[in-house]
């Protein structure tokens, strides 16, 4: 069960990084193309929040799976990194809920996903890069 945790983990990044990747491109066409905001929007940063939650949640099973094993590459600046990942997408949500006007629900989800971007670019680089294999 360990071994595919952590496979689900390790692969599950990318889809995180995809989702996130392409809504924060969504957001920077949206918010310099003077575009309105649609559900399609709301959907996409709903999409990016629930994908690195299951990521969240599989990193904090195994974290407590791993504490036996001593031959794994684990830091805290992954674990403390990645979870300030996590609060820049929650701030771009909560931010672009609250923005008034489209311009200001783009800008705000833009900024918080960047952040976000360059902390799981960060985080990974903790436990070898993006294309190590736990």
């Amino acid at each position: 069960m360990d071994y595919f945790l952590l496979q689900a983990h390790s692969g599950w990044r990318f889809i995180v990084i995809l989702l996130v990747v392409a809504t924060a491109i969504k957001m920077l066409i949206g918010w310099l193309g003077k575009q309105n905001w649609r559900s399609i929007d709301t959907n996409l940063l709903l999409a990016s929040r629930g994908a690195i939650y299951v990521q969240v949640l599989l990193g904090v099973i195994l974290y407590i799976l791993l504490q036996k094993w001593t031959n794994m590459r684990f830091t805290a600046e992954h674990t403390i990194i990645l979870l300030l990942a996590v609060g820049g997408v929650e701030f771009a949500s909560a931010r672009a809920k609250k923005a008034a006007g489209s311009a200001g629900k783009f800008r705000m989800a833009f900024i918080g996903l960047a952040v976000s971007f360059v902390l799981i670019f960060v985080g990974l680089q903790a436990v070898g890069g993006l294309f190590a294999m736990s």
